[in-house]
């Protein structure tokens, strides 16, 4: 026979069990519910300083964006012009297979590449014929100018702007300004904007001449490849030409001719 303290102690220790296992079950509800709180609460202050970011990095741009276009003001056809140079740039380094950082930044650096031109005067910046020797040494000096406005800066975007506003116009042969620059010495973004920049700047109608139309240009560039250009990137750039003239055609609206 079993023995009634037996089973009395056998009995508490089940009820002991029981209220335990509940306890244990509650517990888990519990922190279930507080990891769901937390989980909740953690992805809000992410989402905010997130969006924090966002709007941070979106004023960062306009104002870059807004530099940009303060060399530009007096003339709208070069306004539109600085703008194109940065979509072109991106299409170009896009099809270089470059990191998309690397092309998001050059999309906006490329357009700073003629900020220097706020240090040029108004007689030689709006002359609207062609340049003497003397004037054109001192409209040289814009590179320069440029690299000096946007030194000495934090952001990756402006850091390349300088960059490209110093080298734009060096030439793969060595034979460019300001440094004389030969090759690979020349910022890959640098060389990249130089071949879109010859290219919208001969494509657009200007006060002293007509536009040229687009095959004559891209003969034209074909011929400098290896002494003007880098001749990678002008094969990506005549790869992706019909992205290019897409871009292109978005801003012709009667002022520019394409051919």
């Amino acid at each position: 026979p079993v023995d009634p303290a037996e089973l009395r102690l056998r009995a508490r220790w089940l009820v002991s069990l029981k209220v335990a296992q509940d306890e244990i079950k509650a517990h888990g509800r519990n922190l279930e519910e507080t990891v769901e709180i937390r989980t909740r609460e953690l992805r809000e202050a992410l989402a905010e300083v997130h969006e924090a970011r966002l709007k941070t990095h979106q004023a960062h741009m306009d104002t870059i964006h807004r530099l940009t276009l303060a060399g530009e003001y007096k003339d709208r056809d070069t306004a539109d012009h600085v703008e194109r140079i940065g979509r072109f740039s991106q299409v170009v380094a896009r099809w270089m297979k470059l990191p998309d950082h690397t092309v998001e930044v050059i999309r906006y650096a490329a357009p700073m590449h003629d900020v220097g031109k706020l240090g040029i005067p108004d007689r030689i910046l709006l002359k609207p014929g062609q340049l003497s020797e003397e004037e054109w040494t001192v409209m040289r000096t814009h590179t320069t100018i440029g690299a000096q406005i946007l030194a000495d800066s934090n952001s990756d975007v402006i850091q390349m702007g300088e960059r490209i506003a110093l080298c734009h116009h060096e030439r793969w042969d060595g034979k460019g300004y300001p440094r004389r620059l030969p090759k690979d010495d020349i910022p890959l973004e640098a060389r990249i904007c130089a071949v879109v920049d010859v290219f919208d700047a001969l494509t657009v109608d200007r006060p002293y001449r007509k536009a040229v139309p687009n095959d004559e240009v891209v003969a034209m560039m074909t011929e400098e490849s290896g002494s003007h250009f880098d001749p990678d990137v002008l094969e990506a750039f005549l790869e992706a030409r019909d992205e290019i003239e897409v871009v292109q055609a978005e801003y012709l609206d009667g002022r520019n001719g394409r051919g």
